[in-house]
């Protein structure tokens, strides 16, 4: 196991008509790639990762990549993008409790395995528009925070420490950035410099699973999901990011942490390009799509987190 025990965009605000919807031009915008170019960059980094850990026969693979995108014309806003050889598209993955595999990096804290364990790169923290380091880990504290108090679970969520690593298995196994391969949490938030995604791509989480000695996937709870190993997230330096403005790092580090808390995009987001208004059936943090500053769960983001942690460990 590949485990290091040290364990010229504007800030706007968005403005939203009497109706709830956010103006097209209320968003900072980016040169966009298409859907397909970003799907390429998923694959090539999820390929990059799984052919250097299936050579050094490591116990666990990348299997998907969920981005979120700034949400642009009509074009779909943000996917999940599935490793070519996991098959079924259908893929669920997810935590299983008081798993022995994890010991290494999760409940490293408090002693108690049933915890789901988050470390922030301090290397990479500040982004390369300004916003301090000590600023967006505040953020993204203030984010893990808030999926922590949801009022139906007790899922404990510790913070590791981040000793110091500049941490990024998918960008160190690319070849990208300064990163490292070391594991030190379940979900590792691991900067603003690391990858510069496809144009349109805000952040990104990878999740990662354990396979069996035949290198087939493991559902050792019997749950009908694939066993999470960790996962890492990711935040694309090219866009001007802001504490509470456009693009808010807080709003982003909330819906990145719910993919990290095996929560998938929710709802639909479109435009209707004669008026150039957004449209959400609903709004919500897991929404595919940026759609400016969301500090609060919605109601089917709370539910989502209910239905997956609601008895854990219990599950």
């Amino acid at each position: 196991m590949l485990l290091f025990a040290l364990s010229c965009q504007q800030d706007l605000a968005p403005e939203f008509e009497q109706s709830g919807n956010l103006k097209s031009n209320d968003l900072p915008s980016a040169a966009v790639a298409s859907v397909e170019d970003m799907d390429a960059q998923m694959l090539a980094l999820l390929d990059g990762v799984n052919a250097f850990l299936e050579s050094e026969g490591e116990d666990y693979r990348a299997v998907m990549a969920e981005y979120m995108t700034a949400a642009q014309g009509s074009e779909e806003a943000g996917r999940t993008v599935f490793f070519n050889n996991v098959g079924n598209k259908q893929l669920t993955a997810d935590f299983v409790p008081f798993d022995a595999r994890r010991s290494g990096w999760s409940g490293s804290v408090s002693g108690a395995d049933d915890d789901i364990t988050y470390a922030v790169d301090q290397v990479d923290a500040a982004t390369p528009n300004g916003v301090s380091g000590a600023a967006t880990t505040a953020a993204i504290d203030r984010a893990m925070t808030t999926w922590d108090n949801a009022n139906c679970s007790d899922l404990p969520i510790v913070k590791n420490p981040d000793f110091g690593i500049d941490m990024g298995l998918v960008a160190f196994l690319n070849g990208l950035g300064g990163a490292s391969p070391f594991i030190l949490a379940d979900i590792m938030h691991a900067g603003w410099t690391d990858i510069d995604f496809s144009g349109g791509i805000i952040g990104v989480t990878y999740t990662f699973i354990f396979i069996d000695g035949g290198g087939n996937p493991t559902d050792i709870d019997n749950n009908g999901k694939l066993d999470v190993a960790f996962r890492e997230i990711y935040y694309d330096p090219s866009f001007s990011w802001a504490i509470n403005g456009n693009i808010d790092v807080e709003t982003v580090a909330l819906h990145e942490a719910g993919h990290g808390l095996s929560q998938a995009h929710f709802g639909k987001l479109h435009r209707t390009d004669a008026n150039g208004l957004f449209h959400f059936s609903p709004r919500a943090v897991m929404n595919a799509g940026y759609t400016g500053p969301q500090q609060s769960l919605a109601g089917t983001d709370n539910a989502g987190h209910c239905s997956l942690w609601g008895s854990w460990p219990q599950n």
